[in-house]
């Protein structure tokens, strides 16, 4: 199974629902497409990249936008070649951007119109104008990169990479000695198994280069659709940017169910009081994935007076990406009658998306006993292993020692 053919599934059954909205905020009415029209906005494009790139092997496609009505279908019809979409922010760093389409060497990057001018000139220094070529198709511009010779490093050189690499290798080496799991392993880059590709925000370092199958993911939007009891009558919010990974839980937990995916401006989200009315007055969503810094921009009062009050729209608030809140700061955010379900969800990039899920208990969120003693992490999700092991690489099962996640 396939995250487009989750999308297809649902398509069939609710062609004529509203399957995207996109509201800008500015006054005007929002935008809607429906299932049919985004199944068909993907197809057209599908189409289009088929005509135009000629893939050597490695079939992954940029995608450099901002959020708007057409994304989902740009990433859609970028799945359906069957290939994978690499999101691009229009507004990282380009020194970061570069850095990432060298290492992923994408061939081909679609670019929205209106971010052209933007992304020329963050990046004709770097490629080699007289052989990269474009195509339009609507509302985007197909490019076809030739990059100069120039080497592109963030922050540490190639040198340290390399050497993170084999530590890497050596380190998944020792925890599979047998030589015949070689054989088992995937292919992330085989024709119909790669979903999309993220890289890590290097913080720490050099910033991963993360591809994930669809076979990594899929799981995840199955568990969340079950756990989150998702109907035709949600809708979603799109809280994440595209280069984060919990985005893709967003736009296919949304599609693969019949379900809205409501899509704000990215600058909206730093108006706490203005995002708040879109979303639970204008809208009415149902189900936000956020991190705990996206609720905290809302403020004690308007996230107990709106968001966690006792008439508020939100079924289920799923936290995750930073530590979650002490359970003495989350009861003072909930307005008595609250009957909101809320997750503290666990994953990291490299093991796409979520690892584990733990519903506060609605006991444990009414009770007016202090604790501010961390949440637990929960269960694993479908498809995902979670194991603590010692310092010598042992599993245990009580006792400190470290988490190792896999899928």
């Amino acid at each position: 199974m396939t995250l487009q053919e989750l999308v297809h599934e649902a398509a069939s059954i609710y062609s004529n629902k509203i399957a995207v909205c996109f509201d800008e905020c500015n006054n005007q009415p929002p935008v809607y497409y429906t299932y049919k029209t985004l199944v068909n906005a993907a197809s057209e494009l599908s189409d289009f990249l088929l005509l135009h790139c000629d893939f050597q092997g490695i079939r992954e496609i940029g995608l450099y936008c901002h959020p708007g009505v057409n994304v989902p279908s740009w990433i859609l019809g970028i799945l359906q070649l069957p290939a994978a979409y690499a999101p691009i922010d229009p507004d990282s760093p380009p020194a970061l951007s570069t850095y990432f389409m060298k290492k992923c060497n994408l061939k081909y990057i679609l670019v929205d119109k209106q971010q052209i001018n933007k992304f020329r000139s963050s990046y004709e220094t770097l490629l080699n104008t007289s052989e990269t070529s474009t195509v339009e198709h609507n509302d985007l511009v197909l490019f076809r990169l030739h990059w100069k010779n120039a080497e592109v490093s963030w922050m540490l050189n190639d040198n340290k990479e390399e050497c993170e690499k084999e530590k890497m290798t050596n380190s998944m080496s020792s925890e599979n000695s047998s030589e015949g799991k070689s054989e088992e392993l995937m292919d992330a880059r085989l024709k119909h198994c790669l979903a999309y590709v993220l890289h890590t925000s290097g913080t720490t370092g050099i910033p991963k280069i993360v591809r994930v199958p669809h076979a990594c993911i899929v799981p995840n939007i199955q568990h969340f659709r079950l756990l989150f009891e998702i109907t035709q009558e949600d809708v979603l919010f799109l809280a994440s940017p595209l280069t984060f990974d919990p985005s893709v839980v967003e736009i296919f937990v949304a599609l693969s169910s019949g379900a809205s995916l409501l899509i704000v401006p990215t600058a909206v989200k730093v108006f706490p009081s203005k995002l708040a009315a879109v979303l639970f007055s204008h809208h009415r969503v149902t189900v936000l994935q956020a991190t705990p810094t996206l609720l905290r921009r809302f403020g004690s009062q308007l996230i107990k007076s709106t968001v966690l009050s006792a008439s508020t729209s939100l079924r289920v608030l799923a936290l995750g990406g930073e530590a979650f809140p002490s359970l003495t700061v989350l009861r003072g955010w909930r307005e008595e009658g609250n009957r909101t379900q809320i997750f503290n969800v666990y994953g990291i990039t490299e093991v796409s998306s979520w690892a584990t899920f733990y519903r506060i208990p609605e006991k444990i969120l009414n009770s007016t006993l202090k604790c501010e003693l961390p949440v637990q992490l929960g269960c694993p999700l479908l498809g995902t292993v979670v194991e603590v092991r010692d310092t010598d690489g042992f599993r245990i099962q009580e006792g400190d020692g470290q988490v190792y996640l896999g899928c």
